[in-house]
């Protein structure tokens, strides 16, 4: 066994089951190392902000969906407890499904969020103008 935890595997494998229903290319991904040696990981879809037409600056997102079933097969993934929630916004900003385990025998656990944090910003353009989909640019980059 390793001695760390394998992130970069993990992450392939979670991408590879999260099935966006119109093109989206990114997703929030936290990752963190707690101090009891659990990987803990939150992702979830992002805001893309419609440009051109009569939608013009609304924010929306893509919707996607995951088959958990396909997910828990994977090689070197252990899951030893799943489950949901939805509580009012103060307690849980979004509904999520939660999923703690092990992955090449590290512990981890995983908050996938259903829909885009609250107060982010939006990470993609859908231009309705040129008819693509494209990464927002920040004056950092």
């Amino acid at each position: 066994m390793s001695e760390t935890f394998d992130e970069i595997g993990f992450e392939t494998i979670i991408v590879r089951h999260w099935l966006y229903h119109r093109i989206c290319r990114h997703r929030m991904w936290s990752a963190t190392k707690l101090d009891d040696g659990v990987m803990q990981i939150s992702m979830a879809p992002v805001f893309q902000q419609i440009l051109g037409g009569p939608e013009d600056g609304t924010l929306v997102w893509a919707s996607f969906s995951m088959r958990l079933n396909e997910l828990f097969a994977e090689p070197n993934l252990e899951v030893t407890e799943f489950g949901f929630r939805s509580y009012c916004e103060k307690n849980t900003p979004t509904p999520v499904i939660g999923i703690r385990g092990h992955y090449k025998l590290h512990p981890f656990t995983l908050t996938i969020h259903l829909e885009p944090l609250l107060e982010t910003d939006p990470i993609e353009v859908v231009d309705t103008i040129k008819n693509q989909t494209r990464a927002i640019r920040t004056s950092a980059e």
